[in-house]
């Protein structure tokens, strides 16, 4: 009887041992996106269901390094420690310009950016000792993105696949070699080229089952009308990060009604973006639910706006700080978007 009670001991132990070896950390069922709030800036925090994070911009620099800490604040709501892929869209101050400031307060694994800005660029000329600020902190170690890379993510146990997708880089965009004509396309016209950085945005698609979420950084009306046109690269989404912080040189409406979002989340600031004809075309798209904002657009009207419970800083004041959290559960084909102001939540299914 002694011999079969340590034999049994024995294979308890050692499936105690298996089952931590299969579970090294914390178990995530979700993919979980936060949007920081860096007051009209971008800073988008992703932590996989295999606890891996991607932070797509890190925002503002200064201001006592507000928003590295505001980073800081979801990296801890979200139980992580370290960013594992740092994917800066474009290089305005506002989407790379924290970067040095994060970095010296947590670790980051690997860098990506459109590749070089170089010295005969109105942003480098600007500002050349921000752009070298960001080398120095990647170590110049950062990995320039082209249109149809892909960012190789871990796949927790039991979850569908991941995929981060690069759609557009640089000013050129991805093509694949069938393509449907896009009925869209004849409704829509160019602007005026954009020779800003913006027009250089990274595009990303992540693909968790078959949940889709889209960030077009701050992309221009033109290269977004070539997304689409005369093929839709992007095809349907689920989730629409509204480019430009909801500027009208941005959002192209062809591109809204090709890619028809379910929901839509604007990172705006008080009186940055969140245009009025914006908001109008957005809600013009028949596949949109909702649309939440980071901000009420002060300078709007309340019809021109999300709905009050949708709209994370609805007043003034730069010490709230309210975040909108995106968690999206593939066993349910849902995703949840909640407003941390008022734990106002809406489920979405998935296309």
């Amino acid at each position: 009887m002694r011999k079969f009670c340590l034999l049994f001991a024995l294979l308890l132990f050692g499936a105690v041992e298996v089952s931590f070896a299969r579970h090294p950390g914390p178990i995530r069922h979700t993919l979980e996106i936060y949007y920081v709030d860096v007051e009209g800036g971008a800073a988008t925090l992703i932590v996989t269901p295999a606890g891996e994070s991607i932070l797509i911009d890190a925002g503002w620099p200064g201001f006592e390094s507000r928003d590295a800490k505001r980073i800081m604040q979801a990296m801890k709501q979200a139980g992580i420690t370290t960013i594992d892929h740092l994917i800066t869209t474009h290089y305005h101050v506002d989407h790379f310009g924290g970067t040095p400031e994060l970095a010296k307060l947590v670790k980051i694994g690997h860098f990506y950016d459109r590749g070089p800005l170089l010295p005969e660029i109105k942003e480098y000329t600007d500002n050349p000792q921000m752009y070298r600020d960001y080398l120095a902190a990647a170590k110049q170690k950062n990995i320039a993105l082209k249109p149809a890379d892909t960012i190789s993510l871990k796949r927790a146990s039991g979850t569908p696949p991941l995929r981060l997708l690069c759609l557009a880089s640089g000013g050129a965009t991805v093509h694949r070699d069938k393509q449907i004509p896009n009925a869209e396309c004849a409704s829509t016209k160019p602007m005026d080229e954009d020779k800003s950085d913006n027009a250089r945005s990274v595009v990303l698609k992540l693909s968790y089952g078959a949940f889709d979420f889209l960030d077009c950084g701050d992309l221009t009306w033109n290269i977004e009308r070539a997304l689409v046109c005369p093929a839709n690269e992007i095809g349907e989404i689920d989730l629409y990060q509204v480019t430009h912080h909801g500027m009208n040189t941005s959002n192209n409406p062809v591109l809204l009604r090709s890619v028809k979002p379910t929901a839509a989340i604007m990172n705006n600031g008080a009186r940055k973006g969140g245009h009025p004809d914006v908001v109008k075309s957005l809600r013009e798209v028949s596949s949109l639910k909702d649309l939440w904002q980071m901000h009420r657009n002060v300078a709007s009207t309340d019809d021109q706006n999300a709905p009050a419970d949708f709209i994370a800083n609805p007043d003034e004041k730069p010490d709230a700080a309210n975040m909108i959290r995106v968690s999206v559960d593939a066993a349910q084909h849902t995703f949840t978007v909640t407003n941390q102001r008022n734990q106002k939540s809406q489920s979405y299914q998935f296309k």
